[in-house]
């Protein structure tokens, strides 16, 4: 009997070899029983062995479903206290509606994008439009947008426009409205592209918001934003 265990590790591999001890000849007559001993006791091992390790494994599934569990009531807790600081300092710098918040956006995507990037824009930017150009260029976020296009079966490119004329067309409405926890977005006044994008950004950049439908009732937002992460 040879057991051969192989490493990663660039060390010659463990040999156990085994010969098992020659039969007493006074037992040799009794061979054949001492063999179903043998053969039943090994039999009775492994099902005792196996029950401890299907009851190990179980407990082990348990714990890791627990720690998922606690992680993501830890990550959830931890969202909700970041949306909570980001609609105080909105707040606090008289921004809590859709243009101050997207100006908020603009400058949280300047102070931690990098200069890397591999995608581009085939629209032309100029220096307002620059932090959305930035943030097309993150490969997280990019894939992330491509993903929830493809899922609520939007054309991409008018969902690049969208974001790098956002600023300029929210510039044009009217933003007193709002609640005193969320910031509106309104289908009354926004078309179904800058409302996808606000969605996005919001839900990337932990903006609590609520959404008002074409008859002015507040309603679900109409799009699934399940591929968009926060930050």
């Amino acid at each position: 009997l040879c057991i051969r265990s192989h490493s990663s590790l660039s060390k010659p591999p463990i040999q156990f070899s085994f010969v098992p001890p020659k039969l007493p000849v006074e037992l040799e007559q009794y061979g054949h029983l001492l063999v179903e001993y043998v053969s039943s006791m090994c039999m009775a091992f492994n099902i005792q062995a196996m029950t401890c390790i299907t009851t190990l494994e179980s407990y082990h599934s348990m714990d890791k479903l627990e720690m998922q569990r606690e992680f993501l009531t830890i990550d959830a807790d931890r969202q909700r206290q970041i949306t909570y600081l980001t609609s105080e300092l909105l707040k606090a710098s008289h921004r809590f509606n859709l243009q101050g918040a997207i100006e908020f956006i603009c400058e949280r995507i300047k102070s931690r994008s990098s200069s890397s990037a591999s995608h581009s824009s085939p629209i032309s930017t100029n220096v307002i439009d620059k932090p959305m150009h930035m943030l097309l260029n993150d490969h997280e976020f990019y894939h992330e947008l491509s993903q929830a296009v493809l899922l609520n079966q939007i054309v991409f490119n008018d969902i690049q426009r969208s974001m790098m004329g956002l600023y300029h067309s929210l510039s044009t409405y009217f933003h007193s409205q709002q609640t005193s926890e969320n910031i509106v977005i309104d289908a009354r006044l926004l078309v179904p592209s800058e409302q996808f994008v606000i969605g996005v950004l919001f839900k990337r950049f932990n903006i609590p918001s609520i959404y008002i439908d074409k008859d002015g009732n507040i309603a679900m937002f109409p799009y699934n934003l399940k591929d968009i992460s926060s930050g």
